[in-house]
């Protein structure tokens, strides 16, 4: 589909086809049937095509929950196979960001997913701001501290994988 979601779609299928089937109902007409179940078909293969293709968006909107959940977790393992391999640098900033902040509650307040065009289409942008519970600010006193990030991914062997990441916490009244 062109779109994201096939909702609008299915719903725009779905009150045709019931139309067409109030005309054929005054009218008896073999073709106004007909037409009233291509609708219905077509909306009905829509909404299955839209279930069956996962989407690069996605994807990626499904990442960072998981990623989040292995952070309250401590699951140290799981967070570094979303980090590119190649990167050794950001796989040991990251390795000490989570043993000093080790957070015990991470929620997402916005995620915006942003996929280069067609022309590059294994690169993509996640912009977010999250909640961190945990021993964020002083080591022995837990905080929470709200985070806005800007997070680089790449496309490599069909797996997303974080290439760069900038963080720092949101201040009071910014306009994100």
């Amino acid at each position: 589909m062109p779109f994201e979601s096939s909702l609008p779609f299915v719903l725009v299928c779905a009150a045709c086809a019931i139309a067409a089937l109030r005309v054929w109902l005054r009218f008896q007409r073999a073709w106004i049937l007909v037409s009233a179940t291509l609708i219905a078909a077509t909306g009905i293969a829509a909404f299955v095509a839209d279930r069956m293709v996962v989407t690069d968006r996605e994807t990626l909107l499904e990442l960072f929950p998981r990623l989040a959940r292995a952070a309250e977790a401590q699951d140290v393992s799981t967070i570094m196979a979303a980090l590119d391999p190649d990167l050794q640098s950001l796989r040991d900033d990251a390795g000490r960001i989570l043993a000093k902040v080790r957070p015990r509650d991470v929620v997402l307040t916005k995620l915006e997913i942003t996929l280069d065009p067609p022309t590059h289409p294994s690169n993509a942008a996640a912009d977010l701001i999250a909640r961190v519970t945990g021993n964020v600010i002083d080591r022995g006193a837990p905080g929470t501290v709200v985070v806005t990030a800007v997070v680089t991914l790449h496309k490599k062997e069909g797996t997303w994988l974080i290439t760069g990441a900038e963080a720092g916490p949101l201040k009071p009244g910014s306009a994100r």
